[in-house]
């Protein structure tokens, strides 16, 4: 069966997702395949989280995946340079946590 399709037919509250990294321009990650999925997940959820360290931020990863205004949370630890601080500062309506 088709993954994408079945989620199709799914709500949840939550939806909690890893990427590979973050930049200006939004979330990326490594697997064209699960891009795809996490992209009919979020569709799927009221709120859409997302969990990274801090590594992956000012990142890119192979695939966009969508842009930061599309989540509604970024937990990342805390362990943030100045200038990925700056980069998460200009994430409008995105809460930003850190962990």
């Amino acid at each position: 069966p088709n993954t994408v399709r079945m989620l199709e037919d799914l709500h949840v509250q939550q939806a909690f997702l890893s990427v590979g990294g973050i930049t200006e321009k939004g979330l990326f990650n490594s697997n064209l395949l699960l891009v795809e999925t996490e992209r009919q997940m979020m569709r799927s959820a009221d709120q859409v989280v997302v969990v990274a360290d801090h590594s992956k931020v000012g990142r890119p990863a192979l695939a966009f995946l969508c842009e930061l205004a599309t989540i509604d949370t970024l937990v990342v630890d805390d362990a943030l340079t100045d200038s990925q601080r700056r980069l998460l500062e200009g994430a409008d309506g995105v809460r930003v946590l850190l962990a």
